[in-house]
């Protein structure tokens, strides 16, 4: 009996030793995991990177930065206490500390932290990258434009225009594919192997009904129209003027009884009838008219 009594009380020394460690260990909280210093180059800009947050991933600006002896540019989402200048390439002197926290959502990580400049040169930095964005990204999370266009024709010889939309490589670019990103600000041009071709920012704002031409009625988009807009897509190395333009209907999807929150289409119309009088005035052109449809 008196065995058996003295079994139990070791049980429960050891169950609360072993609880009150455990405490303990929770208690600890934040550990540096690992610390060092080192140089580090860093471009005159800062170019588009993907970042995660509390396990979302987000399209933004990042540094774009060389380590001591490397031979390629690489992203670094933030330097804290660094004062950043466009159009300088810096030469500077970081920490980096690495961080373990288990009460955290995201129980490991890593900061890094600017000590001091080393040198600033204003130059354009050589080599860099387009974007630091991973092409598993366009496709997990970016909207893009459907290349598959459609289109409507109201012309006495409309074989002719057909044709020229058929093989106009603007327009019908099967490998070609553009991608939105971030809060759809951004816009790249990739091929099939992901390598990205152009790449510009969208401007996009409200538009009236009314300011759209009649020409769309030949080329109603499908679902229920919820809204206007217009999309500007701008080259990063163009202007505002040389910008190509859409006119957008926000489309929502046909009326039905479900309680699903309605998905949203946009699809993008170029009203092209002007260009086609002039370039086949016999044909008697009254109405040529180019939708995409976009897929999120």
């Amino acid at each position: 009996m008196k065995t058996t009594k003295l079994l139990g009380i070791l049980i429960l020394f050891f169950c609360t030793f072993g609880f009150i460690s455990c405490s303990n260990d929770e208690k600890e909280g934040r550990k540096i995991t690992d610390y060092k210093e080192y140089a580090l180059t860093v471009a005159s800009e800062k170019l588009p990177g993907v970042v995660t947050s509390c396990g979302n991933y987000n399209q933004v600006d990042v540094y774009a930065v060389m380590k001591e002896g490397a031979t390629e540019w690489e992203a670094l989402p933030a330097i804290e206490g660094f004062e950043y200048e466009p159009g300088y390439e810096y030469k500077i002197r970081i920490s980096e500390t690495s961080y373990l926290d288990y009460t955290m959502g995201d129980p490991a990580w890593t900061e890094y932290h600017f000590l001091e400049i080393i040198s600033k040169e204003e130059k354009t930095s050589a080599n860099l990258p387009l974007n630091f964005i991973p092409a598993w990204y366009y496709e997990e999370f970016c909207a893009y434009i459907d290349a598959d266009f459609q289109y409507a024709i109201d012309a006495d010889q409309e074989e002719s225009i057909e044709n020229d939309l058929m093989a106009n490589e603007v327009l019908s670019s099967p490998n070609l594919r553009c991608y939105i990103t971030g809060r759809f600000e951004n816009w790249f041009l990739l091929d099939t192997e992901k390598n990205v071709v152009e790449q510009g920012i969208l401007k996009t704002e409200r538009k009236d009904y009314e300011d759209f031409p009649e020409a769309y009625r030949l080329l109603p988009p499908k679902g229920n129209v919820l809204g206007y807009m217009q999309w500007k897509f701008i080259k990063e190395s163009g202007s505002k003027e040389n910008a190509t333009q859409y006119d957008v209907f926000i489309c929502g999807k046909a009326v039905s009884k479900s309680p699903a929150p309605e998905s949203v289409v946009p699809w993008l119309y170029q009203d092209l009838t002007v260009y086609y009088q002039n370039k086949y005035p016999e044909t008697n052109v009254k109405a040529v008219v180019i939708c995409y449809k976009m897929k999120i």
